[in-house]
């Protein structure tokens, strides 16, 4: 990762140009006492994990996986933006239909596995995982159908921010903090 990456305010998160999309993205959310435990518990930088798919929306898991305003998370979320210099438009397509796929499921097969949360937290991580549901770095599972390597079962978003590091055609897209 780059430390001279491209920092943006709140206008560049809202328009991010569609030609760049998705953007897996990474969050911390400061002034959320759930989210700083689980930073210091894992030892991480980022708690959440979600898709820019469409300009000025982000697929995130909250209650239910569904499409919110960027303007949600603006206000109190560090932010990181990853891309891959090696996706083609196909790759990309295949992303942006399995999240417009995933948001458009009834919302009860799409409900947040707070199990899954209990086993991050007393450092289990996926080993306490209820089946039929997801916790928002499941949604990292996307990048296997542009990259077959991708192989994180059930990981926190720190993981799979570890991973995305690992892969050199990987790269921070921007950041983003709230000045």
């Amino acid at each position: 990762m780059a430390d001279d990456c491209r920092w943006i305010d709140e206008n560049g998160v809202a328009s991010v140009p569609v030609g760049d999309l998705p953007l897996l993205v990474l969050s911390y959310n400061y002034q959320s006492v759930i989210a700083t435990l689980i930073n210091w518990r894992r030892k991480s930088s980022y708690n959440h994990l979600m898709w820019m798919h469409r300009p000025g929306y982000f697929a995130s898991q909250g209650a239910f996986y569904s499409e919110v305003p960027v303007s949600k998370y603006t206000k109190s979320h560090r932010l990181k933006f990853w891309t891959c210099k090696t996706w083609t438009a196909a790759d990309r397509q295949l992303i942006i239909s399995e999240t417009d796929r995933w948001l458009k499921k009834p919302k009860f097969k799409t409900r947040y596995d707070f199990i899954a949360i209990l086993g991050q937290l007393i450092g289990l991580g996926g080993l306490v995982q209820n089946p039929l549901t997801r916790i928002c770095s499941d949604y990292g599972s996307f990048l296997k159908l542009a990259d077959d390597r991708y192989n994180l079962k059930h990981p926190a978003p720190d993981q799979v921010n570890e991973w995305l590091k690992k892969h050199s055609e990987y790269e921070v897209y921007c950041k983003y903090l709230k000045d």
